[in-house]
């Protein structure tokens, strides 16, 4: 449980900051990460951590139920899939980063990553024991 706790203050205080400064700063964020995904090298280093990252959390983090706990799960085993895309297909990020960034879904992801760090930033620091 302790566990938990730590990964949901960690990645609900995470999704709250990049979120944030995705909104307030958009233009600026978008400029950096079309830089960052021109370049093949960093976009193979950061599927490489992705992937470790991933199963990190997979292996360390294998908690199955329909709450806060089970989305961290999902969460390790989103960034074990991320890290493989960007390693094998460099090319597929590239084209939905563009997507995501500079049409309307852009709001519906802030959004998305807003209530998901609020939740487990709140699970993190209101359900300790």
């Amino acid at each position: 449980m302790e566990l938990s706790l730590f990964l949901a203050k960690l990645l609900g205080i995470y999704l709250l900051i990049v979120a944030t400064v995705f909104a307030v700063r958009r233009r600026e964020m978008s400029r950096v990460v079309d830089n960052f995904f021109a370049s093949r090298s960093l976009v193979f280093l950061s599927g490489l951590l992705a992937l470790a990252t991933g199963i990190a959390m997979a292996v360390g983090h294998c908690v199955w139920e329909w709450n806060w706990r089970g989305m961290i799960t999902v969460f390790g085993y989103l960034s074990i899939a991320k890290g493989v895309v960007r390693i094998g297909w460099p090319a597929v990020p590239q084209r939905a980063v563009g997507v995501l960034l500079n049409g309307s879904a852009f709001w519906i992801w802030i959004g998305m990553a807003l209530v998901l760090g609020g939740y487990l930033t709140w699970a993190g620091f209101t359900l300790e024991r």
